[in-house]
């Protein structure tokens, strides 16, 4: 009887611990979520300022194939992306690592100028979270730090695998977006076409 009352107590106070856990990880997640809302919100809007402030008159058949690059913060920066029908518009990284996906999207490959422009973000609700929402025929653009403006049309949406990195970076489409389903097990791929060459 004694035995079972431990066995029974000592659940109780793992099962306590393992909701306690679950619920610390939740508010961790919902806090990192929030926090790279606002820090991209700011950069974004540093980010316009200086595009504005440095904006050159440049032919599109005259640009270098690499994007120019404007430092912030320590940071580099290609320019940003807008996706009317989820209401978004995000700083866009010129590099990326983990750390990095924390702030903002990132270039994970390619650029605009080549069409093969490849970009990761976490699945923040303020970052790529609602990619999978994303209908073919939706508007995708990209504004560079030379102030050209790149227009795409979603064609396809598709969940991946995770270590099928060269379905993005070789995809044929002018710009792939991708973020990690939540849990991790999937990938959320959007791919684009330049509606325009």
């Amino acid at each position: 009887m004694k035995m079972s009352k431990k066995r029974g107590t000592i659940f109780i106070i793992m099962g306590t611990l393992l909701m306690l856990s679950a619920l610390s990880l939740f508010l961790y997640n919902r806090y990192e979520d929030a926090r790279a809302g606002k820090e991209s919100e700011k950069l974004l809007s540093d980010l316009q300022t200086a595009l504005e402030e440095d904006q050159e008159d440049a032919l599109s058949e005259d640009l270098p194939p690499e994007l120019p690059v404007v430092e912030m913060e320590g940071y580099g920066y290609i320019g940003y992306l807008s996706i009317p029908s989820l209401e978004l518009e995000l700083p866009i990284m010129s590099e990326w690592d983990y750390d990095r996906l924390k702030i903002a999207p990132c270039r994970h490959f390619g650029s605009s100028r080549t069409d093969d422009l490849v970009i990761a973000a976490h699945n923040y609700k303020k970052h790529f979270g609602y990619l999978s929402q994303l209908e073919s025929g939706a508007t995708v653009f990209f504004m560079d730090m030379d102030g050209i403006k790149n227009e795409y049309e979603v064609t396809l949406v598709q969940t991946l695998v995770p270590t099928d990195v060269e379905a993005v970076q070789k995809s044929d489409h002018d710009l792939a977006l991708y973020t990690c389903t939540y849990g991790g097990k999937a990938r959320m791929a959007v791919f684009c076409d330049r509606l325009e060459k």
